[in-house]
């Protein structure tokens, strides 16, 4: 008959020692939005066009980016066409939209996700890129009713040449910028970008208010108010309407 106890196990000395692994905590690695493909191509883009106008159009391009600095650049400007006649400017323009268009989406999904997350990235750029056509169609046609009616027609086309210039300037400094940022993912190279927009942006004021101070029938106060109407009221318009926005107004 089989016995109903169990026999007590016996237990011997394994061959096999502990192993030398140890349990640690994985660090996951944050997911990053690598960039669409538009945004690949449209920089590519916007780098052949940078190249085709340093071939072609060198010195109208050289002209473009001394005519900030001094109004003897300005006025060889001047003297060899107007910006708003010339291919260049279409050119330079599409750099202008895109990359100032990129920025302002980058800074809308950052700073506003809750407002744009229902929307795409082409999307927001989309808005952004028609919102900044419409804005300068309005403000450039707005300077030039201003310059019929007070009749100031010849410091009206410097001023605007001093803004489209500097806007240009703007488009190509972007450029590499935004693609530093896009693909690094840096925070740090963002900050460089707006602080280095605010200060192109405050000389840009400065060398419109040297190019009214050149007519004598005005004075500096009405100049002031003229830029700040021009200049920092719409910028407050816009900020105020996003804020709005992304508290649901």
């Amino acid at each position: 008959m089989q016995s109903i106890c169990r026999p007590e196990p016996g237990y011997e000395k394994s061959l096999f020692s502990e192993h030398q692994l140890h349990a640690v905590k994985f660090n996951n690695i944050p997911y990053r939005h690598n960039p669409s493909d538009w945004v690949v191509l449209s920089f590519l883009a916007s780098l052949i066009i940078v190249a085709w106008l340093q071939v072609f159009y060198f010195k109208r391009l050289r002209q473009i980016f001394y005519a900030p600095l001094s109004q003897r650049f300005l006025n060889i400007l001047t003297k060899e066409g107007s910006l708003f006649n010339e291919r260049i400017t279409i050119a330079l323009s599409l750099i202008y939209i895109f990359t100032f268009s990129l920025l302002l989406s980058l800074l809308l999904k950052n700073f506003m996700p809750g407002t744009f997350s229902r929307l795409s990235d082409s999307q927001v750029f989309t808005i952004c890129a028609g919102g900044l056509l419409l804005f300068w169609l309005i403000k450039i046609s707005f300077i030039w009713f201003l310059g019929v009616v007070f009749r100031t027609i010849p410091t009206t086309q410097d001023y605007l040449q001093n803004i489209l210039a500097f806007s240009f300037i703007t488009g190509i400094f972007l450029l590499p910028l935004l693609i530093l940022t896009t693909f690094l993912h840096s925070n740090i190279i963002a900050y460089i970008t707006l602080i280095s927009i605010g200060l192109l942006y405050f000389f840009r004021v400065m060398r419109g208010f040297f190019i009214g101070i050149s007519l004598k029938k005005f004075s500096y106060l009405f100049l002031f108010v003229y830029l700040c109407s021009l200049e920092i009221l719409p910028l407050l318009v816009i900020l105020k309407g996003l804020y709005l926005i992304s508290k649901g107004y």
